[in-house]
C-alpha cells in the first residue's frame, strides 16, 4: 500500500468512527427528547468508548500523516488542519455531554490526561488563522481540558542528508576542484572570459564540498540595485563568487 493509500484509508475509517459514534450519541438525545428517557450507564460507557476511539484515532493519524507525507500537499493540511478544528470541538461538546451524567457514570468517567490531543492542537495552531485556534484554547480552558499542544510547538523535524548525496556532493566538488587548480598552474595568466568560469566552476565546487560539512553559514551582499540573502552551499556560493582574495591582498 503507498503512502497516498494509507492516507485514503485512514481518512475512510476516521469517516467510519465518526459516523459510529454519531449515530449512538444521536439515539440517545432522541429518546430523551421523545420521552424524557435518562440515558443507561450502559449506553453513557458506550458513548464515551465510541468516542475516545474515534478522538484519538484522529490524534494518532495527525502524528502519522507526516511520516507519509501528507503534509507535502499544503491544500490536503490546511483542509485536515480545520477537521482538526471541528474535531477537537466536538470533543469539547463529548466531555460536556458526559460531565453532566457524572453522577450515573460515577468513577468510570475518563477525562483527557495533561498531553492528551496535543498532536490535533499543534495541528490547527500551525495551519490555521491565530484566532481560530485561540478561540479553541480559550474553549478547552474554560473546561478543564489539557492544552500542551497550543502551548508547545514540538521538535522540529530532523531532515537527513541521503548518503548518495553527500557523496554525489563530495565527489563532484573535489573533481572540480582539482580541475580548476590544475588549470591555475597551467593558465598563469587567464582571460577575462577564462577567469570567469575558473571563478564560477569553483566557486560551485567548494559550495559543493561545503553541503556535506555540519553547521550554518549566513551571508547577506548588497548591491546598488538590491541584496542576496543565503545560507549553507549558496552561502559558500556567493562569498567565492563576490570575494575576490587575490584582488584584496594586491590592493
Amino acid at each position: 500500500m503507498t503512502n497516498e493509500q494509507s492516507v485514503l484509508a485512514a481518512e475512510s475509517e476516521i469517516t467510519k468512527l465518526k459516523e459510529k459514534y454519531r449515530d449512538h450519541l444521536n439515539s440517545i438525545v432522541l429518546k430523551l427528547h421523545a420521552d424524557g428517557t435518562e440515558p443507561t450507564i450502559q449506553e453513557l460507557l458506550f458513548c464515551q468508548q465510541l468516542g475516545t476511539k474515534y478522538f484519538n484515532f484522529v490524534e494518532n493519524f495527525v502524528g502519522n500523516s507526516g511520516l507519509l507525507g501528507a503534509h507535502a500537499n499544503g491544500k490536503w493540511v490546511t483542509g485536515f488542519a480545520e477537521t482538526c478544528h471541528s474535531v477537537l470541538f466536538a470533543l469539547v461538546e463529548h466531555v460536556k455531554f458526559l460531565e453532566s451524567y457524572s453522577s450515573t457514570l460515577k468513577g468510570a468517567l475518563v477525562k483527557p490526561n495533561t498531553g492528551a490531543y496535543a498532536n490535533m492542537q499543534r495541528m490547527t495552531k500551525e495551519y490555521l488563522p491565530k484566532e481560530h485556534w485561540q478561540q479553541l484554547q480559550s474553549l478547552f480552558i474554560e473546561n478543564s481540558l489539557p492544552i500542551l499542544g497550543f502551548q508547545f510547538a514540538g521538535a522540529n523535524d530532523l531532515k537527513e542528508t541521503p548518503k548518495w548525496q553527500l557523496i554525489t556532493g563530495l565527489v563532484v566538488g573535489i573533481f572540480f576542484a582539482v580541475v580548476i587548480l590544475v588549470a591555475a598552474f597551467l593558465i598563469p595568466t587567464p582571460t577575462s572570459t577564462q577567469f570567469f568560469i575558473f571563478r564560477g566552476v569553483f566557486a560551485i565546487s567548494l559550495a559543493a564540498i561545503a553541503s556535506i560539512i555540519p553547521g550554518l553559514l549566513n551571508v547577506e551582499a548588497r548591491f546598488q540595485k538590491g541584496s542576496v540573502r543565503a545560507t549553507g552551499a549558496i552561502a559558500v556560493f556567493i562569498v567565492v563568487w563576490l570575494i575576490n582574495p587575490p584582488a584584496l591582498i594586491g590592493s
